[in-house]
């Protein structure tokens, strides 16, 4: 027999064998589809459209059985199943009803149409779902249909990394377990990779949920790998379970406790790498300290717990106090969803950067912020700078803070007894801001500029405007470039001194159950509600009913409020792994508030408004007599209806930003997409350019473990979220810059717009490539659209299509995304690039001397040599970061580091002015050579070459080749069949 004839006979033997097993249901057909996002591919349940039940004896039955691949998810995953003819004509169903003995569904059609062949569909997240074909017999009897759904690969992945983290921590007999992880943005065989978080809740689900506040999704890239750190608290000692690079094995076990030793620090980031190290420990540790969840989950968007963090915080708590909010307004032409009651002004590297963005809602892609490094002018990282301005009286009132490092420290020190600049006393840093902020905020920061009668002229002078501003008395103030946090300028201004308030808010003494029933309450109303208005039996986990909520980002009588998503979850099954629970970020002081949306068969967007108020009662939103109104794109492009649904229904404010997100979540858009449209606060067209930037960063562009990305906002708006998300760069790492430049430096040729400078910084050679990116916006029909706001809706539906690939037929061109301008830098040009380029960072960059990579190394060459004596030290004030560097040391812009090696090992002794302990290898003395007992770290896992050499029937080893698939393909077989028993019997 030939090598060839071998080989087929045997692939058909294995292939036979394995489907004479699985073939277990032979009634009809079956096909399954990928169930990637919550809402998408899933379809719609018909039992959301319930018929009333008029003619029982012409009703017909299908007894539907559905078997999950993790045992423990039959009965607690409540499918969505479908019945339609085969020419999709959907098949309306009366009822649905579980039995838990038989696990299956008794569901009731009507038998009054004509019913032959049927496609009864299931699915259920985290699984892929299914459709067989079902043909009636003669009677129109309709037979059983028995599903075997699987798991999606990130849903499995969640399920056993948590099992094993089980076996390895005993989550049973601990006092708290906490689970931090980088799954969702990060893609999983392409796919995002939300899933793997909705497996941990669901096997953990006595121990974690997002109400708890004990599961923290690290902000990644798509290109990231898939982490996970499990921690439980036993008394006083914590111990950690890490997995990385998307493996079941478990690369570090043991203790992750802020009272390690050097020698456990060193094998805890000989293991994990020193940027995870921190990461988790320092969020652990916090965690442990009792911090609040808001501080967390803006620790876990920036990336770590750190003095900038805290220092952040305390600034904003204090900025509250003092300056609190007055009125929301915006800059030049902006969308309801984008005005803020605050400017900011920083120099990024400071990891405070992102904590008050982040508080506030005051992000960049609002106009909210402005930043690039100043501080030639005076200014300090560590300072901040708002202004709360009034678009009405055209006036506003600035305010410098800093939180005071010098002085913190040394009375750390006094207080404490502990000095030093290593990992270990940073985290002891941490626990001791973290006993001090809930006590006196305001005593940890420093007040250092305090104007009031801010006028126009000095307002855009330090925000910029990219066009001419006309003011209500004619003054026109002429497009300016930013200047940012010119210290000197602020200091100098002219202006009376302005006048504290003192809005100290008195915190109540709400529990997790208090908020959780919160939830609960808001869910069982809403569920009364759609029945008695639309007749609809609202069921849990359907992937149709959406819930927008403030919950998680707002605090209620200054509490955080993330409880009320578990008592949403417990009725109806909503989560943000699923896509049905969107928190929608918020400042903290806006109101708690509620909505709940059915997306109909016929395209409806039900929606329904409630507020929580602060003493217990709540608000229903009604127009015209009903609580129930359609938002979609039929409301949307009538302007007067709209307009008096948001007037009537949605008196917060809130309209815009929920409307906008309803209907792009009909959309069905990817994860990403979601979280970027959630941390901007609404959807719109504005913010999508950004993930095809990113995309066209990673493609073209992609750097390796020397190389970090620094971006520079030139023509800002919108995007710089999304950006700033899913491209893991932001103010508090020093990685993203804004310098806001005039329409007429950003314009560039063929409506090509400049959007901003990205700078790939190889930290290994100290040199860098500066491009400048271009985005052509697509243009499109809207012909068919009469009001500014379908006409958004539509575009941002045909983004989502394009960026999964699909036609939209409103498309007319495509965008284009490009760059332009590419320029090889040194060390100072960077610095000139950072600093806003004597004016404008992107004319410097265009007026740069375009020499070749090897003769810009050469000067770097030069450089080193002829500063070899501070060689270790350059590179260490380096004016650039890595992510994991930058997520380490806080990133400052002015005091750099050096980025992680492949090894994993972190050996930066950089620090930075917001966070100036160094992260990395400790030093170990001989009486700290103690090692942890119970640590049993396995070796690192590194990542598969996924592309193998192929193999030829002419290679003299051919036959052997072939022996070795077969025995491999039998062992596949053999541990589908372990894997199955496992999965059957792992609870």
């Amino acid at each position: 027999m030939n090598n060839k004839k071998f080989l087929i006979i045997s692939l058909l033997l294995i292939f036979l064998t394995i489907g004479g097993i699985s073939a277990t249901d032979n009634l009809s057909d079956v096909q399954s589809v990928d169930n990637h996002v919550g809402v998408a591919n899933s379809g719609v349940d018909n039992s959301s459209n319930i018929l009333a039940d008029t003619n029982e004896d012409s009703s017909k039955s299908i007894n539907v059985t559905v078997n999950y691949q993790y045992k423990s998810d039959n009965g607690n995953i409540t499918p969505s199943i479908n019945v339609s003819e085969n020419d999709n004509k959907k098949v309306n169903i009366i009822s649905k009803n579980y039995s838990k003995n038989s696990n299956s569904y008794m569901v009731k059609i009507n038998g009054t149409e004509v019913l032959k062949n049927l496609n009864v569909s299931v699915s259920a997240p985290g699984y892929i779902s299914q459709w067989k074909l079902v043909t009636l017999d003669e009677t129109n009897n309709l037979a059983n249909v028995v599903f075997d759904l699987k798991a999606t690969k990130s849903y499995q992945l969640g399920r056993d990394v948590t099992y094993q983290a089980d076996k390895l921590l005993n989550f049973k007999n601990a006092d708290k377990v906490l689970a931090i992880t980088t799954a969702g943005v990060p893609k999983l065989d392409g796919k995002t990779s939300e899933n793997a978080i909705d497996g941990i809740l669901n096997y953990a689900k006595n121990y974690i949920s997002y109400g708890r506040g004990n599961i923290l999704m690290l902000r990644q890239t798509a290109t990231d790998p898939i982490d996970f750190c499990f921690v439980v608290k036993k008394g006083k000692t914590l111990k950690a379970a890490i997995f990385l690079n998307g493996s079941t094995k478990c690369s570090y076990l043991g203790t992750i406790s802020e009272y390690m030793n050097r020698t456990q620090w060193n094998k805890l980031v000989k293991t994990v790498g020193g940027e995870n190290a921190f990461s988790f420990a320092s969020l652990a540790n916090g965690w442990y300290d009792g911090v609040t969840f808001d501080v967390l989950q803006e620790a876990a968007f920036h990336g770590h717990i750190c003095e900038g963090t805290l220092g952040g915080y305390t600034i904003t708590k204090a900025l509250l106090q003092y300056y609190p909010p007055i009125q929301e307004t915006g800059v030049g032409n902006q969308s309801p969803g984008d005005i803020t009651s605050y400017k900011i002004l920083g120099v990024p590297g400071d990891s405070a950067n992102d904590a008050v963005l982040f508080f506030l809602d005051a992000t960049s892609g609002k106009r909210s912020y402005i930043g690039f490094n100043t501080t030639s002018t005076g200014a300090k990282s560590n300072m901040i700078a708002f202004i709360r301005w009034n678009d009405k009286t055209n006036n506003g009132t600035i305010v410098v803070m800093e939180y005071n490092s010098k002085k913190n420290k040394a009375l750390f020190e006094k207080e404490t007894g502990i000095k030093g600049n290593g990992s270990l006393e940073q985290l002891k840093y941490n626990t001791w801001w973290i006993n001090r902020i809930y006590k006196n905020p305001a005593s940890l920061v420093n007040v250092l500029v305090e104007k009031d009668n801010l006028r126009p002229e000095q307002y855009y002078y330090l925000i910029g405007t990219a066009d001419n501003v006309t003011l209500p008395n004619g003054t026109v103030i002429e497009a300016c470039n930013s200047h940012g946090l010119d210290y000197n300028y602020i200091k100098g201004l002219n202006l009376p001194n302005a006048t504290r308030a003192n809005n100290v808010g008195t915190k109540a003494n709400l529990t997790y159950s208090d908020f959780k029933n919160i939830g609960k309450e808001a869910a069982t109303k809403a569920k009364s509600i759609f029945e008695k208005s639309l007749n609809v039996t609202i069921y849990k986990d359907m992937p149709n009913f959406l819930v927008l909520t403030s919950a998680g980002y707002v605090l209620l009588n200054e509490q955080s409020t993330e409880g009320c998503w578990d008592g949403l979850f417990d009725v109806l099954g909503s989560r943000l792994s699923r896509t049905t629970l969107l928190p929608v970020h918020k400042a903290t002081w806006t109101p708690l508030w509620f909505n709940f949306v059915l997306k109909q068969n016929d395209g409806s967007l039900m929606s329904l408004y409630m507020r929580y108020n602060p003493d217990g009662s709540w608000y229903i939103g009604e127009y015209n007599g009903s609580q129930v109104n359609n938002i979609n794109m039929s409301t949307l492009n009538n302007s007067a209806l709209s307009a008096a649904i948001s007037k009537n229904a949605y008196p917060d404010g809130n309209y815009f930003s929920i409307q906008s997100l309803t209907n792009a979540w009909s959309g069905e858009p990817y994860f990403d997409q979601v979280m970027s449209f959630l941390f901007h606060n609404h959807a719109c067209p504005g913010v999508q350019p950004g993930f095809f930037i990113t995309d066209y960063i990673q493609k073209n562009f992609n750097k390796t473990s020397t190389q970090s990305y620094t971006y520079i906002a030139n023509e800002q708006y919108c995007k710089d979220d999304s950006l700033e998300y899913i491209l893991d760069v932001s103010p508090g790492l020093g990685n993203y810059l804004v310098q806001k430049l005039t329409t007429n430096e950003y314009k560039g040729v063929d409506d090509l717009d400049e959007e901003g400078i990205l700078i790939i910084w190889d930290s290994k050679n100290n040199i860098g490539q500066a491009v400048s990116l271009n985005f052509k916006w697509p243009t499109y029909d809207l012909s068919n659209y009469a009001t500014s706001e379908a006409k958004r809706a539509a575009q941002i539906q045909a983004f989502i299509d394009l960026y999964k690939g699909q036609e939209n037929s409103i498309v007319k061109t495509n965008p284009i995304v490009s760059h332009s301008d590419s320029r090889w830098i040194t060390q100072d040009q960077y610095n000139m690039l950072t600093s806003g380029g004597n004016g404008s960072s992107l004319a410097y960059l265009r007026n740069l001397p375009d020499l070749s990579r090897n003769q810009v190394l050469a000067i770097a060459n030069a450089n080193r040599n002829n500063n070899s004596g501070n060689m270790n030290n350059n590179s260490a004030n380096a004016n650039h970061n890595s992510n994991a560097n930058s997520r380490v040391n806080g990133g400052s812009a002015s005091n750099g580091g050096s980025s992680n090696t492949g090894s994993g090992v972190d050996t930066s002794s950089a620090s930075s002015s917001g966070d100036s302990f160094s992260v990395g290898l400790e030093p170990v003395s001989a009486a700290s050579t103690g090692s942890d007992s119970n640590s049993k770290a396995s070796p690192k896992a590194y990542e598969i070459n996924k592309t193998g050499a192929a193999i030829s029937n002419n290679d003299p080893n051919y036959p052997f080749y072939l022996a070795v698939i077969l025995v491999m393909l039998l062992a596949v077989f053999a541990g589908v069949i372990y894997s199955k028993s496992r999965n059957n019997n792992e609870e």
